[in-house]
């Protein structure tokens, strides 16, 4: 119910931030939307207009067992399939796209993967003694919605590079160890530390994480005090400008950033091996002793609520998360799975059962970054609705590299472009880059095609569309 008190309130802008010192750092907390922020009807901005659209690509390595995957039903009354169950809580807000293809040919995990993200051919790099190396030829389509949105005039951030595993293909090309890219290379590296990411959002003077670093420990993470105690003031000062239901939203806020403290602190202090923020991942093909592994559930959950509050303070429109990068060396061993899922997928038996769990787990992470943004509230909706989030692999089945009936999913409902309640579309080999202009156009980015050369498209999918 609306603040019976909000019309005689002065507005707020909705980058309105709560501020203060931390030795020699700035720190700042953006608020996320309150009545005070919003129009008499609580639909748009009062001084800014309608909610913005966010744009986000969720990405794993080595694909998944489509017989698991597809499910059986066309259209909006589809039943999710055994792989997709993890999803059940956002169901409505989820398309399959199956059947399509990349029209690109090449070497399979390089060519699935620039063709995924950009909807063109990858460019051939000397290997200098890898498997293969390339790099990307256009930019990946998180930084095409970037760019047209000329974000940067809107955002303190540009986009947002999310990673979950830390166990990365480093020596072949920029094509596998990083999905965004701004041109040939040229990556967006993902930061995988939470304090990192904690750090990046709320103090100035964070070094980017494509910057280098000392080899040590990050010192301002050290020094800090909760930014909480920081602001504390801001905050109370804040209080006394707006209505009891919006004083109650900025508590639950602000105790939502102790949580996220919290859960970084455990994450460095016991829960598991993480990376302070200077410090180098593992490389590639490394495993470690049976029973060990990296806290891919406590990161995910760290970061998913570092990124829903990224998103809700409007610190950033554009996202990309890599759960696992190309031809990856992640492991699961609570599932059992000691060596990397691309070995995985090359060396485990017919049926697969080691990969299909595994494409489990990797859904039932996205299914808590998809779930995070569905409980943040934004007007009459949540989050989830102002944004379109992508998510697929760089091939469809690991074991033959195939680039045909490729797994694509399209979460959300694009501030009212996409398709509610989702549907499954299945293809008879259209190009899969029709996808991403159709969820290009449900956004209204201002671009009349996507891709290049056999994967270019100006077609939508008109039953992903509203």
């Amino acid at each position: 119910m609306r603040n019976k008190h909000f019309h005689r309130l002065p507005p707020l802008r909705r980058r309105t931030v709560l501020r203060g010192a931390l030795g020699t750092l700035g720190v700042a907390i953006g608020l996320p939307t309150l009545e005070a922020m919003l129009n008499s009807h609580g639909t748009a901005y009062a001084q800014e207009g309608a909610f913005p659209k966010r744009f986000g690509f969720y990405f794993w390595g080595d694909g998944v067992r489509l017989e698991h995957w597809n499910p059986a039903a066309t259209g909006a009354g589809f039943a999710l399939s055994t792989a997709l169950m993890p999803l059940t809580n956002v169901k409505d807000y989820v398309s399959v796209v199956s059947g399509t293809e990349i029209r690109m040919r090449g070497q399979g995990h390089h060519t699935g993967q620039c063709g995924v993200a950009t909807g063109s051919p990858y460019i051939q790099q000397d290997a200098g003694g890898a498997p293969y190396a390339s790099t990307f030829k256009l930019p990946s389509i998180d930084q095409v919605v970037a760019t047209a949105w000329k974000v940067e005039e809107s955002t303190p951030f540009r986009s947002l590079e999310l990673g979950i595993s830390t166990r990365l293909n480093r020596n072949e090309g920029t094509t596998l160890e990083f999905f965004s890219h701004n041109g040939p290379d040229n990556a967006n590296p993902a930061e995988r530390d939470p304090q990192a990411v904690f750090m990046r959002l709320f103090t100035d003077g964070f070094v980017p994480s494509n910057m280098p670093q000392p080899t040590g420990p990050d010192p301002r993470w050290a020094l800090r005090k909760s930014v909480l105690d920081v602001v504390r003031q801001g905050a109370a000062d804040l209080k006394g400008r707006i209505g009891r239901t919006d004083q109650l939203r900025v508590d639950q806020h602000l105790e939502s950033i102790r949580g996220i403290e919290n859960k970084i602190t455990q994450l460095e202090m016991g829960g598991g091996p993480v990376a302070l923020s200077c410090a180098a991942p593992a490389m590639p093909g490394e495993i470690d002793a049976p029973n060990s592994g990296e806290p891919l559930i406590e990161r995910t959950e760290a970061m998913s609520d570092l990124l829903a509050m990224a998103l809700a303070c409007d610190l950033t429109r554009v996202f990309t998360i890599s759960f696992s990068c190309g031809v990856s060396g992640t492991t699961f061993p609570d599932l059992g799975i000691n060596g990397g899922r691309h070995s995985l997928s090359h060396d485990e038996g017919a049926d697969q059962p080691g990969m299909q769990a595994s494409t489990v787990f990797i859904m039932e992470r996205l299914a808590t970054f998809m779930e995070k943004l569905k409980a943040v509230g934004e007007g009459p909706g949540t989050l989830l609705d102002n944004c379109a989030v992508m998510a697929s692999s760089d091939v469809a089945e690991g074991l033959p590299h195939s680039l045909d009936d490729y797994p694509v999913l399209v979460i959300g409902r694009g501030g009212g472009g996409l398709a509610y309640p989702g549907v499954h579309y299945r293809s008879d080999g259209q190009n899969t880059s029709d996808i991403h202009f159709s969820v290009l156009s449900a956004l209204g980015v201002p671009v009349t095609s996507f891709g290049g050369e056999e994967g270019l498209s100006s077609t939508v999918i008109p039953a992903l569309l509203a």
